[in-house]
């Protein structure tokens, strides 16, 4: 009966969706929470039978909490924002969205194997939360009351125009996450995108449905807020068209928050709305993201900066913008990326003193993907600032991910420091002189009791010649770069991260190690030179060795501190 509804729902979309009037809110101000957990549930229903060793059947109710809740430091997470799929189609039990694959009447796409050889069956992403739902624990109701149970905040993490259905060419079928109103509705997709699945917002068709969604999560459970984000993926209208067009998103914006109010209103306490967005406010302007007149009217609750961040210089720009209703904001900590697959623990640490330092209310941790207990002190870390204080940090530079034009992932880039802003890699040759780039450090490296013993530079080079020479400064003061007779020394560098037994990162393989190594340059720095805040570092290429042309390039920065 319930997807006879949905696809009565869905068939009339056109014609009743609704013009609601904009209303004058008056949002509740809430106190900051330190420490936001996102949770991608698709990878917990893709991974989590391979990851516990359960291949005879879906996961269980105990196990799919403890997927959940074993790698999380109680005392230190305040909210988990759960993602319950892809906002297209339901990972839980819905009267709106279908379930994966039921556009397809539940034929999936033969086993494969991701992420270095795990073996997957697509079909886990529907019969794992089918499962639960069909045993009295749909997954919004289980995470509901296993978080408040813990005393965390439970929020929805909805994903505005997630299109990870666009990752195949149009006509592959079977697609279980690509949802029948996409395939029925052509027109409802924005054209000539390198997604082709991305939702344009202009459409009142669209943004209805998307708000039956956002609505079906409180009236039929507990959830304290909800994370709109924006930018999964950040693909709302045709290209060049966003800032025109914007409008349309604060439009919706306006109805979530007057929709939302009246169900506060009928339950006797607030609804949280957050918004993850762009990291800088005119990359937030260019997508179409209208966040001063967000903010002004009182439309959002919270603010989620960015993903992949090594820093955030930017948050200024935001307080600016608030008057005297001070919105938290949390920036966004991802532990992948950025030159790891999984980053070591020294560098989640410094990217987490980098945030604090800048400023921020709180962290919020994404794609944070390990199942276990294996890093819950580690979270538990960064969820305070003086708990970072004494421990070994490694502070990177932020390195640029270009997607070629035409390949998935070129245009939900554009509006990121990993796509715009970063600081690797970089060029250098005996023409054009020097290349200064920036280092955030967060440590207040005079303060007793975080004042370490050793700093080093680390610099992984590509094109380096023997006979090439070249000099480095930080902060103005000249570096020694280690030599040997056959040039600059080249040492590997890093070390394999290795989980416990039982232990591991969903989608990884649980046989082996993660390879963190590379083969860098080691620079030492003394550590009188370097300063909380901006470090500037200057490189030049004095003399190139003979026969070669090409530039030399730095594809990676980080400084060590040891203590």
């Amino acid at each position: 009966m319930q997807s006879i509804e949905r696809r009565t729902f869905l068939g009339t979309l056109a014609a009743t969706a609704a013009s609601l009037k904009e209303p004058s809110i008056a949002a509740p101000q809430q106190s900051p929470k330190r420490l936001l957990f996102n949770w991608d549930g698709s990878m917990i229903h893709c991974f989590g039978r391979a990851a516990l060793g359960n291949p005879d059947g879906p996961l269980t109710k105990e196990q799919f909490s403890k997927l959940i809740f074993d790698p999380l430091a109680e005392q230190s997470v305040d909210a988990v924002l759960f993602s319950f799929g892809n906002g297209n189609v339901a990972e839980y039990q819905s009267r709106v969205l279908e379930w994966p694959g039921e556009a397809d009447r539940f034929q999936f796409p033969e086993s494969k194997t991701w992420h270095g050889g795990i073996p997957v069956d697509a079909a886990d992403q529907y019969r794992n939360p089918q499962s639960l739902a069909e045993a009295g624990a749909n997954p919004p109701q289980l995470v509901v009351n296993e978080c408040h149970r813990r005393g965390m905040r439970a929020f929805v993490s909805y994903r505005m125009n997630d299109c990870h259905d666009g990752q195949h060419p149009k006509g592959t079928i079977p697609n279980p996450e690509l949802p029948t109103f996409k395939r029925q509705n052509a027109d409802w997709l924005v054209e000539d995108l390198d997604w082709w699945t991305a939702l344009d917002f202009s459409h009142p068709q669209v943004q209805t449905l998307k708000l039956k969604a956002v609505e079906e999560f409180f009236d039929r459970w507990d959830f304290d807020g909800i994370e709109l984000d924006w930018l999964r993926h950040t693909l709302y209208f045709p290209r060049g068209t966003e800032q025109e067009n914007a409008h349309h998103l604060t439009r919706f914006m306006r109805k979530v928050r007057k929709s939302l109010n009246r169900r506060a209103a009928q339950r006797g306490r607030p609804i949280e709305v957050a918004v993850r967005i762009p990291e800088r406010v005119a990359w937030c302007q260019a997508g179409g993201f209208d966040i001063a007149r967000w903010i002004d009217e009182n439309l959002v609750d919270s603010l989620i900066l960015g993903q992949g961040l090594t820093s955030l210089p930017t948050l200024a720009e935001f307080r600016a913008l608030m008057g005297t209703r001070k919105l938290p904001i949390y920036p966004c900590l991802t532990p992948i990326g950025n030159g790891y697959m999984a980053q070591p623990d020294e560098v989640i640490r410094g990217t987490a003193a980098n945030l604090w330092n800048a400023g921020a209310d709180g962290l919020y941790a994404f794609n944070w993907f390990y199942y276990g207990p294996w890093r819950k002190a580690l979270l538990a870390e960064i969820a305070r600032p003086e708990r970072l204080a004494g421990k070994n940090k490694r502070y990177i530079a932020t390195h640029r991910v270009a997607a070629p034009s035409g390949q998935p992932g070129a245009d939900y880039v554009r509006y990121s420091t990993q796509g715009r802003s970063a600081g690797v890699p970089f060029s250098i040759n005996v023409k054009s002189g020097s290349h200064t780039t920036e280092l955030a450090i967060g440590a207040d490296l005079r303060a007793q009791n975080d004042r370490p013993k050793q700093a080093h530079l680390w610099i992984e080079f590509e094109f380096l010649g023997d006979q090439d020479v070249l000099s480095v400064t930080c902060n103005d003061h000249s570096l020694e770069i280690p030599q040997t007779p056959r040039g600059v020394e080249r040492k590997q560098m890093g070390k394999l991260l290795t989980p416990p037994a039982n232990q591991g990162i969903l989608g990884f393989p649980a046989d082996r190690p993660v390879d963190n190594t590379f083969s860098g340059v080691l620079v030492p720095v003394p550590v009188e030179l370097l300063r909380q805040g901006t470090n500037r570092l200057t490189f030049t290429l004095k003399r190139r060795t003979p026969g070669l042309d090409h530039d030399v390039r730095i594809r990676r920065l980080e400084v060590q501190t040891g203590y």
